[in-house]
């Protein structure tokens, strides 16, 4: 079997399933519909919390009808799984009955059932109340029947409900969401791929400063750390010339010691017979410069030895007595450390490197056929790798004016706060660059467009489990939401997540099967 086939064969496995999961699931309604066969009556109302699915059988004075309350918390789009749903029929006539569930009989299917009075008019009020989640609903008017013949009277008259079928538990067992379409900010844009590198002079590259023992303090310097201007971060122990052992050291030492003795003594004499006006003040002079040179000369070759001893003997300490010390030049973050404690490194050999990263840069590719568009350009907007959302670009710090002769691009760079770090050095990029002003227009988020047959549709949410597949006309896209000419208006709920099993559920040709109370 071909790839191909495959994955038209699974794919009719799962319009299958989803046809399957429906049936079995208006067959659970079927059987707990009411004896009389009276169809429930549907209502969904969304607050800014909450998505209330009601489904009721026909107020009959004096008989208890039965309710079915799906609460959906809008925040995750899952089922409410505890608390109280209380439900009012409140009469024209003053007179108020109420049903309470203290619980779900199912996970996000509350029974407050009610037993309405008297025959009349009336109002319908829903109040969800948990430890996450509280609120209230009016459900509009509603009317008490006097019997079961007025109300089979009323339901025929009532237009059968139509769309496609995706139930609440099939809603709550996927990765769904809708989102309102309202006007949002839409701008003419060039897309350009780009990455986050460090911004010029922000970023420090150490190296040893001599070939040595490497060393490090309390704090061991790992990539991640923070560090400040000026924190130590290493020493280097110098390492002594090939071929000195203890005994050459301790002789040049001594030697040393006894050229410093005689300038001593020599800087000595020329000060008395300089007060005596004996020689001129340049012999003092040099004399006293060789002294100097002397006593510089000794204490190096001392320092060598003493150096020497303490590696021999393992004392640290002593050791880097004579060390270079690395210290970090900016405040920002250790990205790589190129050495272990006790390794002994060559002179020029790559330590550290400290980038400030609480500013980048974006550095975006543009190509040349574009270049017409964006003069004047000064704002854009981004998404990195493994992230939806959208980041504002920030200041633009240059648009290149030589293009690159092997990718026909030229460089434009946006520098970007980064306070939380959350942008890497090296991460990939795709931006766009805006090449107008920002309008107000109808928009739904890009991630509510498929692709069907060649044109681009999405799935509206009109009742609780009810949805319609809109074809639209789509205009620009900004910030990760594209911009809708025709097929949607202002208020509708379009899925942004969970559209394509809806999709596969319209293939099934499935109706939705309301109209009996769970």
């Amino acid at each position: 079997m071909t790839r191909t086939t495959r994955s038209l064969a699974a794919l009719g496995a799962l319009v299958l399933g989803t046809a399957l999961v429906g049936s079995a699931c208006s067959k659970k309604r079927a059987d707990s519909a009411s004896p009389e066969g009276l169809p429930a009556i549907p209502v969904t109302i969304w607050t800014a919390k909450t998505e209330l699915f009601l489904e009721h059988e026909p107020l009959i004075a004096g008989k208890e009808s039965k309710m079915a309350a799906h609460v959906t918390a809008l925040e995750t789009f899952k089922p409410l799984l505890e608390g109280v749903v209380t439900l009012r029929v409140r009469m024209e006539s003053g007179d108020v009955r109420t049903g309470e569930a203290s619980g779900p009989a199912n996970p996000g299917i509350f029974r407050p059932n009610v037993k309405p009075g008297s025959a009349g008019k009336c109002q319908l009020e829903v109040e969800v109340r948990s430890a996450k989640l509280t609120d209230r609903f009016s459900a509009g008017p509603c009317e008490v029947f006097r019997d079961e013949a007025a109300a089979r009277a009323a339901a025929s008259e009532e237009k059968a409900a139509g769309g496609i079928a995706f139930l609440k538990e099939q809603q709550w067992k996927t990765d769904f969401a809708t989102v309102l379409v309202a006007e949002r900010d839409a701008q003419e844009s060039v897309e350009a791929s780009g990455k986050i590198v460090p911004v010029a002079g922000r970023e420090a590259r150490l190296a040893a400063p001599a070939s040595g023992r490497v060393a490090f303090g309390e704090t061991v310097p790992v990539p991640g750390l923070e560090v400040r201007k000026g924190q130590l971060l290493a020493w280097i122990a110098p390492r002594l010339a090939p071929g000195s052992d203890r005994s050459s050291l301790e002789a040049e030492m001594r030697i040393s010691d006894a050229e410093r003795v005689t300038a001593e003594a020599q800087l000595a004499r020329t000060e008395r017979l300089l007060a005596d006006d004996a020689i001129p003040k340049r012999s003092f002079e040099e004399a006293r410069a060789r002294a100097a040179v002397a006593s510089a000369r000794a204490s190096s070759a001392a320092a060598r030895l003493a150096q020497y001893d303490a590696s021999a003997s393992g004392d640290t300490g002593a050791a880097l007595r004579g060390r270079f010390e690395i210290r970090s030049p900016l405040d920002g973050t250790l990205v790589s450390a190129g050495a272990a404690p006790g390794e002994t490194v060559e002179e020029g050999a790559p330590l550290f490197t400290v980038i400030d990263t609480a500013r980048v840069w974006l550095e975006t590719r543009v190509s040349e056929s574009d270049l017409g568009r964006l003069e004047g350009v000064r704002s854009a907007w981004f998404t990195v790798e493994g992230e939806v959302a959208s980041r504002d670009a920030g200041r633009l710090v240059s648009f290149g004016r030589v293009v690159d002769p092997a990718t026909r691009t030229v460089p434009v760079l946006f520098e970007v706060a980064n306070p939380d770090g959350r942008l890497r050095i090296g991460q990939a990029a795709r931006a766009h660059l805006a090449t107008g002003p920002a309008v107000k227009a109808l928009a739904i988020p890009e991630s509510a467009v498929l692709d069907d047959g060649g044109k681009p549709v999405a799935f509206v949410h009109v009742s609780g489990e009810a949805f319609e597949r809109r074809v639209l006309r789509l205009g620009v896209s900004a910030r990760g939401w594209a911009q809708v000419l025709d097929g949607l208006a202002a208020g509708e709920r379009v899925v942004t997540k969970g559209a394509y099993e809806i999709k596969l559920a319209a293939a099934s040709g499935a109706i939705p099967s309301s109209g009996h109370v769970h």
